[in-house]
């Protein structure tokens, strides 16, 4: 390769890989806090304050908790403290910081300051006042500045110096807050003085008289534009010009305490204000969230910014809290029941949700409001389908009946009463004439104006689905099959009407073809036919409830195994053939669904609204997909390996070296560091030289080796985050299991040069022995070769036979043929060969399969065979497929014409059944015959064309017969 080339793309990669391992974006501001996914972590703490939040080039996050130092890695929290790492002095751990070298910082609460480059931790000197460390900040040169007990402290090249009265700081006091800006300064929040800033060894502060609503400060962070931010006992306010204001976008803050702040990469600010939950500010909207799980009356006290953009809240008393981005957001609402069963846009634009239980709802400032007012006129909360007529009133379906709600709010209920079959009603379908089909647990009606009409023919159905297509033809789903309903007759809609069923959706696309949402998966009507896509599209058992096109190529569809989304291209290659199965993606849990049972088994449960956004609903809220904002996870998860045991005995990673001999087993625990779905990080891992590919090992995070033989390994892992993204270099750990010492090379040497000495030893010996062994030899070739001749002969015999049915094969058969032909020219006596075909074959091997259909030759073969003239030198043989050659010497027409009835009984008496065939119930032959008296210008080949005639003749004349029977002319 050219080394400019090669210069070339080594620096592309580098980009690659640095834009792979990049910050990812924050967390999307145009969701709801509601709408993120919220992670509890409690009881897998040593202890509930969560002081402080770092992440390590690996990805690994660490926490500064009263109980220790932990580690996280995704999957379980390690505490780290003086019994596992004797040289912490305390285990109330009070701050974490990475530097820009990647080394880890920790501070603890009298038992001063550590660090960790690696795996280890070593305590770091510090001037003999100094106990505690509160906070640790890098500023922009590489110092390192802490917060103490006796004061702020700064770490640069030439060691550490207090800063005190005398360079400006107030006199001391605790100081609750530190952070460094972009251009080199420091801000420090000091208890009851204020906001100090130290900018190149200057000094000013901030207080009241600079815009502060209290010098009571408890928290300070740094926007993504670079401006300081301070949280006070009265608030919030923002530095600028040189003082620091409110910012009225977050008014509703005013008075409130601020223990915590942060700003995220995007621009977005959090605040944990006392009593009101968690708070954000975007560049759009102000919102408040106090309904999140473990965060109600709680003081966050850290927050913390991953690499992908996933956000940690650590507080006093309930442990630390994850909050991410996910494929979906669930919509929920403050009402008795989030169980979501219809879902509806109107013409104006209004989407509703029914629910079983809170009635109907709206979808409101980015949750679901009930409609009180529609609610207490209608006969249930209960609701299974919502829909619209022409004249722009709404139609719900519940558990009592239908309710028209006109534009004005009025609502005409119907029920039994009214005509309805059944009272619990599934579905609605708008009819060309203006009314509105409806399907109840009791069949299927039609409401026009105030009059209902029975569709007869229906009643006692149990319909969960109505499609009128553009003909006319009204399709009614069943719980028991699909109907249809046209001029007023009901069928099966050209199809054997899919008994054994449900139907509980049907989804119509532009060229003709309807797709149905079934209890056993999708299916298409296209024409006449009904094609399945069931195991072949990856559903097994799974019902289809919800049916979308995205108008971006591909086809979602709701299930009680969660949502699945089909790439159109992918259904066009299985039509084709191209592919033999295709397999959606999944969505569930992971992705951001509170219930991956996507509620159905009525008309309505998922919509596509006018925005492109499509709402499934579920047992918990409805789902939001958005295609054209999918959030993707871009970044290559870390991978570190964790652990290493050796016949249980831990080891450390970075220190393996060289174990055993007689190592029986070998632990090897590795972890992904991706945070936004953990339970959805994917691995794979292998030994290089052991194991031949690579191991997939789906969510597991160890790998388990016993009894690998000595030798040098390298073991590998690899690991895709949520979003499939490989991170192929991974990581990985060397090491070399040693022999015992039988199994060395100086031992190996050794046993090496005792043989040749013995081989020397016996050489005479062997000489000697050679004669007699000469001797011996002949013997056993003349007795071996007496041996070969009679395998030969074997051998010879057996390749005669056919190998399924055990008789004489086409070979033998021709070669007996022309030496028989040959005898009978010069005895002058009469030869005869029958060519025998069983009947309808194909059919019985279509019908039975190609197993049955080998017993059923094998059987043939014997009843021709058992047939046979026992003084005569008759041979039968399989001729090829299903058609048999015998061979009757010194045989006339007459005594042929016998030979070949007694076979047609034969295989008659074996009364194998053929339901397949047109001749009889069973196995049946036909048999052709031909006799010559040769001469020595006959063929064999002109004898087996005549048999073959006559088997012809008997085949056309109906088959289980006889054709032929006289001499044919020598």
């Amino acid at each position: 390769m050219n080394r400019r080339v090669g210069g070339w793309c080594s620096l592309v990669l580098v980009v690659c890989g640095l834009l792979a391992f990049a910050p990812a974006r924050a967390l999307d501001p145009d969701r709801a806090i509601g709408q993120l996914t919220h992670v509890w972590y409690e009881n897998q703490l040593p202890q509930g304050t969560v002081l402080s939040i770092a992440q390590r080039r690996d990805g690994s996050i660490w926490l500064a908790t009263y109980g220790g130092l932990v580690h996280y890695s995704g999957a379980e929290f390690d505490n780290i403290d003086p019994r596992v790492a004797p040289v912490l002095k305390s285990t109330a751990i009070t701050a974490v910081q990475v530097d820009r070298d990647g080394t880890l910082w920790v501070g603890t609460l009298n038992g001063g300051l550590y660090r960790s480059r690696g795996r280890e931790l070593e305590r770091v000197a510090l001037p003999g006042n100094i106990k505690s460390v509160f906070g640790i900040v890098q500023d922009r040169r590489g110092a390192l500045w802490l917060t103490t007990n006796a004061g702020v402290a700064r770490m640069g090249a030439k060691g550490i110096r207090l800063l005190d009265e005398q360079s400006g700081f107030p006199p001391r006091g605790f100081y609750r807050g530190i952070v460094a800006d972009a251009v080199g300064g420091v801000w420090i929040a000091a208890d009851g003085a204020g906001v100090v800033h130290w900018h190149d060894g200057r000094v000013e502060t901030f207080d009241t008289r600079r815009g502060l609503p209290t010098n009571a400060v408890y928290s300070l962070a740094i926007d993504r534009d670079g401006a300081v931010w301070a949280g006070t006992q009265a608030g919030p306010v923002r530095y600028r010009d040189g003082r620091f204001e409110r910012d009225p976008r977050a008014a509703a803050l005013d008075g409130k305490r601020i223990y915590s702040l942060f700003g995220d990469r995007d621009g977005s600010m959090w605040f944990a204000p006392l009593g009101m939950g968690i708070c954000r500010l975007t560049t759009a909207r102000f919102e408040c969230d106090d309904t999140l799980s473990g965060m109600a009356g709680e003081t966050v006290r850290s927050m913390f910014e991953d690499h992908e953009g996933n956000l940690w809240m650590g507080t006093t008393s309930s442990g630390v809290h994850r909050f991410s981005d996910s494929k979906l957001v669930t919509v929920t609402g403050k009402m008795d029941s989030n169980a979501v069963r219809a879902v509806y846009q109107d013409r104006a634009g209004t989407l509703w949700v029914g629910t079983d239980g809170s009635g109907l709802a709206r979808y409101e400032g980015l949750v679901l409001v009930p409609a009180t007012a529609i609610n207490a006129k209608l006969p249930s909360l209960l609701l299974r389908a919502i829909q619209s007529d022409a004249a722009g009133n709404l139609w719900v379906a519940s558990t009592e009946g239908v309710s028209r709600i006109a534009p004005d709010g009025t609502v005409r209920n119907f029920g039994i009463g009214d005509g309805l079959p059944g009272t619990i009603v599934f579905a609605f379908a708008p009819s060309r004439d203006g009314g509105m089909w409806v399907g109840t647990l009791q069949g299927v009606a039609k409401i026009t104006g105030d009059r209902v009409s029975v569709v007869q023919g229906t009643h006692g159905d149990d319909t969960r689905a109505l499609y009128e297509d553009p003909a006319g033809r009204l399709w009614i789903g069943e719980r028991s099959g699909l109907r249809c309903l046209q001029g007023g007759v009901v069928d099966r809609c050209g199809t054997d009407g899919l008994p054994g069923m449900s139907v509980f959706a049907f989804h119509p696309e532009p060229g003709g073809d309807l797709w149905l949402g079934t209890s056993l998966g999708l299916m298409r009507v296209r024409g006449q036919s009904v094609q399945a896509f069931t195991q072949r599209a990856d559903f097994y058992g799974d019902a289809v409830f919800a049916m979308l096109d995205d108008g971006d190529g591909h086809f979602w569809v709701s299930s009680n195994r969660g949502i699945a989304r089909f790439a159109w291209a992918d259904i066009d290659a299985l039509d084709r053939g191209a592919v033999a199965k295709i397999e959606p993606r999944w969505y569930g849990k992971n992705d951001g669904m509170l219930s991956q049972q996507a509620n159905g088994a009525s008309q309505t449960p998922a919509w596509r609204t006018s925005d492109g956004r499509m709402w499934f609903g579920t047992a918990n809220g409805v789902v939001i997909v958005d295609p054209k904002h999918e959030r993707v996870n871009r970044m290559r998860p870390p991978v570190a390996i964790e652990r290493v045991l050796v016949d249980g005995k831990s080891v450390d990673p970075d220190r393996v070296g060289r174990i055993g001999p007689d190592v029986e087993r070998i632990e090897l625990h590795y972890a992904a560091m991706s945070y936004v779905a953990p339970a959805a990080v994917k691995y794979r891992y292998r030994i290089d030289g052991f194991d031949r590919g690579w191991i997939d090992a789906g969510t597991s995070r160890a790998a388990y080796y016993t009894n690998l033989p000595p030798g040098d390994y390298v073991f590998r892992a690899i690991a895709s985050n949520n979003d499939g993204v490989w991170n192929t270099d991974g990581a990985s750990v060397a090491f070399t299991i040693v022999p015992r010492w039988y199994a060395t090379w100086w031992f190996r040497t050794l046993v090496a040069m005792i043989v040749v000495g013995l081989l020397a030893a016996v050489y005479r010996l062997r000489v000697w022995r050679l004669h007699e062994r000469e001797r011996e030899l002949t013997r056993e070739v003349a007795q071996r070769t007496e041996a070969l001749r009679d395998a030969n002969a074997e051998l010879k015999r057996i390749a005669a036979l056919d190998g399924l049915t055990r008789i004489a094969n086409r070979g033998a058969f021709d070669q007996r043929l022309r030496e028989a032909l040959d005898e009978h020219v010069a005895s002058g006596a009469p030869l005869a060969v029958l060519m025998c075909d069983v009947d309808a074959f194909k059919a019985y091997n279509d019908t039975y399969g190609h197993l049955a259909g080998d017993v059923a030759l094998t059987a043939v073969a014997g009843a021709l065979t058992k047939v046979l003239r026992s003084n005569a030198a008759d041979l039968a043989a399989r001729y090829g497929g299903e058609e048999f050659a015998v061979l009757l010497t010194q045989c006339d027409a007459g005594e042929a014409t016998a030979v070949a009835q007694r076979m047609l009984e034969a295989v008659r008496a074996l009364a194998i059944e053929h339901r397949s065939s047109d001749t009889a119930a069973h196995v049946t032959i036909s048999i052709g015959i031909a006799t010559v008296v040769p001469a020595a210008t006959d063929s064999p080949e002109q004898l087996l064309r005549c048999a073959d005639e006559a088997l012809y003749r008997a085949k056309a004349a109906g088959r289980d017969r006889i054709g032929g029977g006289t001499a044919v002319a020598g």
